[in-house]
């Protein structure tokens, strides 16, 4: 096991102990006994308080399947150390059954499905209290979406009477648009008193337009920026909890992180649900069911709170990538961070970590592969890469998202599209220049 894969089930072994908010003594011997099969030491642990639950269980999904069973089986029995599996421990081991157990799953043509992933996003408190799942997708699919209203009441039903909201976008949307406008504009306006009664209205159009491929591309990736595969087929988001960075905060400022675990549907909506319900009864000791709110009231809990908040709040510094290639004056090779405002930050790098960077965003996003083959990466010149980034990235938000990540056997860039771009120049004058959206770009 490496340092890093030490290092991160450390961290896992930390959140389930910390799930339920005590931490009996059998726990902690059990902590011990595991510390000492897979030789984790204090500086492991130490260094598991300054990464996430979703950077930890993806840094294990190289491990043999044994391996992987056998990480997730010690995990809860850790659960179990008390006798009692509450809903937040049931929801992490959701989360590494998927990511990690689970087999390749194939649809009803025979076509494999991309596996399940988590993603995590800058929430800013230390929870969203309420169990939710989410309808996902990134463009509107007839099929699914006909399906999700016919099954809709079951999914609810469901889902309530196993302790989670169901959330279907449009019906959401719905809710909104029967509620009396001007009531939902003065809590708006309310809850939010800094804006004017423009951007008041220009939130409730929000609300009132918004669709799952809509809150998918301007919610989850602009607003947050998080790690979601920018194609992403229908799947199923789920609240698993949050993460703090670091979780003793004596040593730094205290980050929460929400993660959600996406499952791609690959036959249908009911019957993933079903599936996931199952397991998590399964597992969990303690049982809960959600209670159905009242029609014409405004929620600001859970889902509903987070999609109001994301509404309002500020865009994030999320600037453009574009790769300029070689200069031709001093011949090094440059990337720039171009922001809103017109003004460019502008990256040397190595010639071969140039020709990396640019390899992984083209594979991304102009080949049928997504993504560079990791036997085709360097891995010390990727380490060398991703550390430039990250010291000229501090003060951009998600910085996360600009640098080459590691997804099975490839290496993609998690941006969306849209910000990528290649810099043309004039043959003639090379101070006038074309920036070419990265999937229209051809040598």
């Amino acid at each position: 096991m490496t340092k890093e894969q030490r290092t991160a089930l450390a961290r896992i072994i930390s959140d389930m102990i910390k799930a339920d908010n005590i931490i009996e003594e059998s726990e902690i011997m059990d902590m011990k006994a595991l510390m000492s099969k897979y030789s984790i030491t204090k500086k492991d642990m130490s260094d598991a308080r300054h990464i996430r639950f979703s950077e930890a269980v993806t840094a294990l999904k190289d491990m043999t399947k044994k391996e992987r069973q056998d990480i997730f089986d010690s995990i809860y029995r850790i659960a179990l150390s008390d006798n009692v599996c509450v809903p937040k421990e049931a929801l992490l081991l959701i989360a590494l059954q998927y990511c990690l157990v689970e087999h390749d799953r194939k649809d009803s043509n025979g076509n494999k499905v991309p596996k399940p992933y988590l993603i995590s996003c800058p929430t800013g408190e230390s929870a969203i209290s309420d169990q939710y799942m989410v309808y996902l997708e990134s463009s509107y699919n007839e099929e699914r979406n006909a399906e999700v209203m016919q099954d809709f009441k079951l999914l609810v039903t469901q889902s309530r009477l196993n302790g989670f909201n169901f959330v279907y976008i449009p019906k959401m949307v719905d809710e909104f648009k029967e509620m009396d406008s001007q009531y939902v504009k003065d809590v708006i306006s309310y809850m939010a008193p800094h804006l004017n009664d423009t951007v008041v209205e220009d939130v409730y159009d929000r609300l009132c337009k918004m669709t799952t491929a809509e809150f998918f591309h301007s919610v989850i990736y602009e607003k947050l920026q998080v790690k979601a595969v920018y194609d992403a087929i229908p799947s199923i988001l789920i609240n698993i909890g949050t993460s703090v960075v670091p979780y003793c905060g004596t040593d730094g400022s205290i980050q929460y992180y929400t993660e959600f675990l996406c499952i791609p549907i690959a036959t249908t909506t009911l019957s993933l649900v079903e599936e996931i319900l199952a397991f998590y009864q399964s597992k969990v000791s303690i049982k809960t069911i959600t209670i159905t709110d009242n029609k014409g009231q405004f929620k600001y809990f859970g889902f509903y709170k987070a999609l109001f908040d994301f509404l309002i709040a500020p865009p994030p510094v999320a600037p453009d990538l574009v790769f300029l290639g070689q200069n031709v004056q001093d011949g090094k090779y440059y990337v720039a961070f171009k922001f809103k405002e017109g003004r460019e930050r502008i990256v040397k790098l190595m010639p071969k970590r140039y020709e990396l960077y640019f390899k992984i965003a083209t594979q991304t996003y102009c080949s049928r592969a997504k993504g560079l083959p990791s036997s085709k990466v360097d891995k010390t010149i990727m380490s060398h890469l991703r550390s430039r980034l990250a010291s000229e990235l501090k003060d951009v938000s998600f910085a996360d998202q600009y640098k080459p990540e590691k997804e099975g056997n490839i290496f993609v860039l998690r941006l969306d599209k849209s910000k990528v771009f290649v810099r043309k120049y004039q043959i003639d004058n090379h101070k006038e220049y074309t920036d070419i959206p990265i999937s229209e770009y051809k040598k």
